[in-house]
């Protein structure tokens, strides 16, 4: 009996879910199903010629020399102790506003992003620095579980982040215009956030205490110990934006800048930088096989037609683009309630971009967009990742409360959601200046 490249692409995709439903590394699962169904589509000597080339001719391209520069450069900003020094800065600034320790969190939290380049890094950090100083200074445990575990993940969307390199790669679009696309969005979640933090605190003022006011000349004062870092927030983003700088240069430099500041704080020492080093091989190893593996389901999914049929289907549909786009946000929301979002983008991605496009919606705008609904899902109960690492991060902490903190903030990011969606020029501004 033949059976159509349609039904073996659809049998491939539930197969697919299914294995990653029953715990198996999402990497293994995208090159085994794409190699087996390519096989049965095509033959066995292009698939074999697939699995050949693709690890190859892909990562070999120039622009994934980035991703290790960033993760690299965000390791060793832990060491240099940045984060403390956002976090004391911010505090002596805005600590005597209501909920002024949490609004410290958040624009040290939103800073140390503009540096890290990885959500869950900048979580665990956050995590282990800031949540027992808010809880001693007598902020309830819940708000400060749900600030960390919804700060943490701007990493993903402030440049220069790991993730919009990913994506713009898989997606195909411009690594810089993505990353500047990030920066808006960013400092519009972290205001957001603030504001949610006001409003809690203003209702009840129990949940954080504010601490005193200190001294202008404090304040001034205390600028003195971030201006390395601003120094480095402003290069990167000056350089991506102004084009004197590849997302790989800025990546260089960020990463050199950053080993400076680690060889003035801590000298030569051997055990830390060999810790940043094996750390910075792990996560891109990882990444690295998750995006090669990704293009041979790709290619499977292409050989099937069923992007081109999708895409045609979601374009003659007798509705308004406008609604085919929400329902997409919605699937992404629900999927990522119950499994890793990151998988998620690079299974359905070759499949919703094409449509997303011959809709007529920005290219830049929808991967910026999807970054987001990423860092939304590290939040997102049950099986929010954020939400895990703060568990395993903070002694004593409870999941319940946890996820009971996380709630308002899972709000506000629907807030920023419908934002992004009535002023798509919050992410395309930028972007359409470079």
């Amino acid at each position: 009996m033949d059976v159509s490249p349609q039904m073996i692409g659809t049998i491939g995709i539930l197969l697919l879910f299914f294995l990653m439903f029953m715990r198996i590394p999402v990497a293994f699962t995208m090159v085994f199903i794409g190699f087996i169904g390519f096989w049965f589509v095509s033959g066995l000597k292009p698939s074999l010629n697939i699995m050949g080339s693709t690890y190859y001719h892909e990562l070999g391209k120039s622009s994934f020399t980035a991703v290790p520069l960033f993760v690299f450069m965000g390791y060793l900003t832990y060491y240099t102790g940045i984060v403390t020094k956002l976090f004391e800065t911010s505090s002596k600034w805005i600590g005597h506003v209501p909920g002024g320790l949490v609004q410290a969190t958040i624009l040290g939290g939103a800073g140390f992003g503009a540096i890290s380049g990885s959500g869950t890094a900048s979580t665990a950090t956050l995590a282990r620095i800031a949540i027992p100083e808010m809880i001693k200074s007598g902020v309830d445990k819940r708000l400060a579980y749900g600030t960390v575990a919804s700060v943490g993940p701007l990493a993903s969307l402030i440049p220069p982040s790991v993730l919009m390199i990913v994506v713009a790669i898989a997606t195909e679009q411009s690594i810089g215009k993505m990353l500047i696309g990030g920066l808006l969005p960013g400092i519009l979640a972290a205001v957001v956030y603030m504001g949610l933090v006001f409003i809690l605190v203003k209702r009840n003022p129990a949940i954080s205490t504010p601490i005193a006011k200190s001294t202008w000349k404090d304040r001034i004062s205390s600028l003195k110990q971030i201006g390395g870092f601003a120094f480095l927030v402003f290069f990167i983003v000056a350089g991506l934006y102004t084009g004197k700088f590849t997302p790989t240069e800025s990546g260089a430099i960020g990463a050199f800048v950053v080993f400076i500041m680690f060889l003035i704080k801590h000298k030569l020492n051997i055990k830390m930088l060999q810790d940043a080093l094996t750390q910075t091989i792990k996560t891109t190893s990882v990444i690295f096989l998750i995006i090669a593996s990704s293009f041979i389901f790709s290619y499977f999914l292409t050989v099937t037609r069923i992007p081109a049929i999708l895409s045609d289907f979601l374009v003659n549909l007798p509705v308004a683009p406008i609604f085919i786009l929400i329902a997409i946000v919605f699937m992404y929301l629900i999927v990522g309630m119950f499994m890793d979002m990151i998988a998620a983008m690079f299974i359905t991605l070759p499949i919703i971009f094409p449509a997303i496009v011959s809709l007529g919606f920005d290219p830049i705008w929808f991967a910026v967009m999807v970054v987001f609904l990423a860092e939304v899902a590290l939040v997102t109960p049950p099986f929010g990742l954020s939400l895990f690492i703060i568990k395993g991060t903070v002694p004593g902490s409870d999941l319940r409360d946890v996820y009971k903190g996380s709630y308002p903030f899972i709000l506000a990011d629907l807030v920023i959601i419908i934002l992004l969606i009535l002023f798509p020029q919050i992410v395309t501004l930028l972007p359409s200046f470079m």
